[in-house]
């Protein structure tokens, strides 16, 4: 009877084992796949004006759902990257960018349960750390969009910011601002002209 009872909690520890492992690799799969079709160039390429805002959000709740599973988030996208053919150095560029959102999320405090439920979603996230709490979080464009189009879109121009901060910030162009256009068009993300206008709004 001893035997048998050690024997039944052998395969009760086996099978929770084998369950864990099946559904963290699901969720881990599961990322995966969701940040591979929300960060696909080709895909970003067809959305309207602004149309890449909502798809952060979603991106920055699934590299936190793989993270609370133990999946590396540098490793989450790395293969979403892979999934979807994105080449360097626009790669490089977008993983650094996501890796720097998901950062700037847990500091605002945005993983609570409500927040998940919106930014799975798409929809802003309200603030639960710091200064700016109780605010929304908005999607900013790092190099003004009215200065460069193209890079509307491009995840590796976007970054959350507090609302306050970002109606504040306009389409003024400071050095960050203009140093990550150079970065932009060095990696063909972002064309002579646009580079030009930004140079000029620089130096007002």
């Amino acid at each position: 009877m001893r035997a048998r009872r050690l024997k039944l909690s052998l395969l009760a520890t086996f099978a929770l084992a084998v369950a864990s492992g099946l559904a963290w690799q699901f969720l881990a799969l599961r990322a995966v796949q969701a940040i591979s079709s929300l960060s696909d160039p080709a895909k970003l390429a067809t959305l309207g004006k602004r149309g890449a805002n909502p798809r952060l959000n979603k991106i920055v709740y699934w590299l936190d759902a793989a993270r609370s599973q133990g999946a590396s988030p540098e490793l989450t996208i790395t293969l979403a990257q892979l999934y979807n053919f994105t080449r360097e150095p626009r790669a490089s560029l977008v993983k650094a960018s996501l890796l720097r959102n998901l950062k700037i999320a847990d500091g605002l405090g945005l993983f609570t349960s409500e927040n998940a439920d919106r930014l799975r979603r798409g929809h802003a996230a309200v603030i639960t750390r710091g200064p700016y709490t109780g605010k929304n979080v908005e999607i900013d464009h790092i190099v003004p969009v009215s200065l460069a189009p193209e890079a509307g879109n491009e995840l590796a121009n976007l970054e959350m910011l507090p609302e306050p901060l970002n109606r504040s910030k306009s389409d003024r162009v400071g050095p960050r601002q203009l140093a990550h256009a150079e970065t932009l068009a060095q990696a063909g993300l972002l064309t002579a002209e646009s580079l030009a206008r930004v140079r000029a709004k620089a130096s007002q």
